[in-house]
């Protein structure tokens, strides 16, 4: 009787030893929320697992022989964690992509959205906020055109237009960079459009920024899509969903 459930219980400690091993790694989820959510299917996946007792005496074996006999079946949880496994390890994968981006890839998943039709990286020497690659300030900038910005916007190019033709996608080393520049920018809000720094949020080490001439519903759809290809990972159909 002990043979078979310890050989169950194994099938399910597998499981939860890879489930500890990715709450224990440094390397962390986008949606924090995942390590909630696999923690407690740990916990109850602990839980459900069949408990042998320790037996001294002949007549203890007879007290225990009907409760072990009891069918055990683990596919429930073991299903449960490794889907919430799978969820949890994607994320990782998606926070290191937006963890410090280089602006070629940036500019490369920027082109891939249908109203975006043209893009262009800050340098060192055209950069009008002159903070590019400077302690604290942003290692990349790239600023995009939409053509959902109707209105006429003055500028030799994207950079100096900045983010009046669309926006433009700020990258920072670390999140708490990112995190000062979202706060620099509150400052801001319900200005004028002229000064209004339009819509920003920040995702790993990116701060996306859409154009405050566009309505709200078009600044969160925009922001939407340019995080979905900003975190959609190669050859995988589960970042969307995800």
């Amino acid at each position: 009787m002990t043979t078979k459930i310890q050989k169950e219980n194994r099938s399910l400690e597998e499981t939860i030893n890879a489930s500890k091993k990715l709450l224990s790694s440094k390397d962390k989820p986008l949606d924090e929320n995942l390590t909630v959510e696999l923690k407690n299917e740990v916990s109850t996946a602990e839980k459900k697992k069949q408990v042998i007792p320790k037996i001294k005496k002949t007549s203890d074996i007879n007290k225990q022989v009907k409760s072990l006999k009891k069918p055990i079946n683990y596919s429930t949880e073991i299903k449960n964690l490794k889907d919430k496994n799978q969820k949890y390890s994607t994320s990782v994968k998606q926070l290191k992509q937006i963890t410090n981006p280089s602006n070629t890839f940036v500019e490369s998943r920027l082109k891939e959205i249908d109203t975006i039709s043209d893009v262009q990286s800050a340098t060192e020497d055209n950069d009008p906020n002159q903070g590019l690659n400077k302690q604290g300030s942003y290692t990349a900038v790239v600023y995009f055109a939409d053509n959902e910005v109707t209105n006429p916007v003055a500028g030799a190019d994207l950079v100096a237009k900045g983010t009046d033709a669309g926006g433009c996608v700020e990258v920072y080393k670390t999140a708490e960079d990112a995190k000062k520049r979202n706060d620099c920018l509150s400052a801001f809000d319900g200005l004028p459009t002229v000064i209004n720094p339009g819509s920003y949020y920040v995702y790993g080490t990116v701060v996306i920024r859409v154009a405050a001439s566009l309505t709200a519903s078009q600044q969160n759809t925009l922001t939407q899509k340019i995080y979905e290809k900003l975190t959609q990972l190669e050859n995988d159909n589960t970042s969307k969903n995800t």
